[in-house]
């Protein structure tokens, strides 16, 4: 199976937009997605792989409902597994869920059943510090795998998912149930991950936080009155297993900084472990070896790692080598850039949300792959036809605009008055659906956010030169006004910008807003910009030939990392 290129970093990127990009992501405003709810589900005389037998407590958090066909078959339900140490809990961030989950993004809550698992041994589910301490069962990944299930076939009424993802342990959870549950999946995620026995300094690295921890006199085999001072000394391997290189020295460019990074990174970690629960996760990998069943895998898989993972560094070439052996196998490295965060790039959806969205769509099966399929019909007879009817309709005096993008949403109120022929074609391009899938290919921090080059070359052949006459500059480029791009007089067609700053410069050479942004400017600052101009660039650039030529398919392969729209509506 294939696999997928890497992204290209434009090299004119400089490290000052990258931080102006990391601090838009850090900085957006919370979205909105409907309230989790959570539970509990005793398993009675749940049977562990040591041969221990008790009851076990598996906890959950759900966002949204369960949707199902006309066989009862549940559609939409996304299983999504956290981290060793970490809890489903942690996803409902701002830098996870406020991407994936809110109104029109990626795993809108509202279409789609989204399930967070705390595994056994972590977050609320039944872990060794209630009580058992180290009486408490030695679980393994396939125990977890089995709770999981049993959790959503017993209780949940789950019998089907729609996609099963997760991150580091919830990776490799994912390639465990890929082979343990082949059939109860339409995909599979797995996120900063190797479907492989753990070993060599991965294996290493996990014994020294055990070793840690047990060796200290005050573990007491288990059974000790306060957290041993070994803890502390676990978390020194664990920083190094989830550190960045590259964001370490940036972050840390001097002795004193280093050292009081260090400092700190132990003291926050350590504080919210526990001895037990921490050499328990971390062993219950011991077993896990994926590589003799992945050919058992049938449901499509797409692993998703990054070049500066110090968990599963590529040099291996591990993912390369067994990817092959998964029938319907992807697998794909991100190169190492300004906004990577090491192996807890895996948690960062803005960066690899793109090829999630393309996931979506290439493993869209029933109903799903129905609504998309007639969706496309409807809009490419109006697409081929300029001159149809539907491209004389005048705009209303006002209206709004909704794009849903792999970074989220954003709407663009429109006033006609400002610039009447401008308006009137972006309500037309909106309303007959050319955006819909078209790449966001020109992002320049402070500067602007540009498309519409459309992603069939036949279709932006035809409306490549279906020019306007001009408008009339009557309100200024300002941050967050939206204006079509133009090469001279006249030459407006199908690209627009949404200015990111204030550009009141392009005012004197003729560009015409016609409307603004009024809800999701933080999802335009967060959109993609590492590749700046060399995604094809502007009009006047006269890059944009292969984009023409090539599309869809030509900026996927060579700038996989791009934002693009997934749809777009006029409300």
């Amino acid at each position: 199976m294939p696999i997928l290129r890497p992204p290209r970093l434009a090299l004119s990127v400089t490290a000052c937009c990258a931080l102006w990009l990391w601090a838009a992501l850090a900085q957006a405003a919370p979205a909105a997605w409907p309230t989790p709810q959570q539970g509990d589900l005793t398993l009675r005389d749940f049977r562990y792989d040591d041969g221990k037998v008790g009851d076990l407590r598996q906890h959950y958090t759900t966002l949204g409902q369960p949707r199902r066909d006309g066989k009862g078959r549940v559609t939409n339900a996304v299983l999504i597994m956290h981290g060793t140490t970490g809890s489903g809990a942690g996803f409902l961030s701002e830098r996870y869920a406020g991407v994936l989950f809110g109104e029109g993004e990626l795993l809108d809550a509202s279409r789609y059943y989204i399930i967070l698992t705390d595994a056994i041994g972590h977050g609320q589910s039944s872990r060794p510090s209630d009580g058992q301490a180290a009486d408490f069962p030695n679980y393994t990944y396939d125990d977890m795998v089995r709770a999981q299930y049993r959790l959503l076939t017993e209780h949940l009424g789950v019998n089907h998912l729609r996609l099963v993802t997760g991150t580091s342990m919830g990776g490799m959870l994912s390639w465990v149930w890929g082979y343990t549950y082949p059939d109860f999946m339409d995909a599979l995620l797995p996120l900063a991950s190797l479907p492989v026995e753990i070993a060599g300094r991965n294996r290493m690295q996990r014994k020294m936080i055990i070793d840690a921890v047990k060796n200290d006199p005050h573990y007491n085999g288990g059974f000790y009155q306060e957290q041993p001072a070994g803890l502390r000394e676990a978390m020194y391997p664990l920083i190094f297993m989830v550190s960045s290189p590259l964001q370490y020295q940036r972050e840390a460019p001097t002795r004193e900084a280093a050292e009081a990074k260090l400092e700190a990174l132990v003291e926050r970690y350590s504080a919210s472990m526990d001895a037990n629960n921490l050499t328990y996760a971390f062993d219950a990998s011991r077993f896990y070896n994926p590589a003799p069943h992945l050919g058992k895998i049938s449901a499509p898989l797409l692993a998703i790692n990054s070049a500066d993972d110090q968990v599963n560094p590529p040099e291996l070439g591990l993912l390369e080598a067994h990817i092959a052996e998964v029938p319907r196998g992807e697998a794909v490295t991100l190169d190492i850039t300004p906004l990577t965060r090491g192996h807890g790039t895996h948690s960062l959806p803005s960066i690899w949300g793109p090829y999630l969205a393309r996931f979506l769509t290439q493993t869209a099966v029933g109903e799903e792959q129905g609504a998309r399929n007639n969706h496309a019909k409807q809009i490419s007879p109006h697409l081929s036809a300029p001159d149809a009817p539907a491209w004389q309709q005048q705009a209303p005096a006002q209206f709004v605009a909704r794009f849903e993008t792999t970074e989220g949403l954003f709407r663009i109120q429109v006033e006609r008055a400002l610039a009447p022929k401008g308006a009137d074609r972006f309500y037309q391009l909106v309303r007959n659906g050319y955006y819909d899938g078209v790449h966001i290919n020109r992002v320049v921090p402070g500067f602007i956010a540009q498309f519409g080059v459309h992603g069939t070359p036949a279709i932006q052949a035809i409306w490549k030169n279906r020019h306007l006459t001009d408008d009339p500059v009557n309100t200024s480029n300002q941050r967050g006004t939206v204006a079509f791009a133009m090469t001279g007089p006249d030459t407006r067609s199908t690209q627009v910008y949404i200015n990111t700053a204030d550009n009141s410069r392009l005012d004197s050479s003729g560009f015409a807003p016609f409307g603004s942004v009024i809800e999701g400017m933080d999802v335009v600052d967060a959109l993609y910009g590492l590749y700046g101009e060399n995604a094809g660039g502007g009009l006047r650039g006269g890059q944009q030939g292969p984009l023409e030529a090539g599309g869809s398919d030509y900026l996927n392969r060579e700038y996989p990392l791009l934002d693009f729209i997934v749809r777009a509506a006029v409300e």
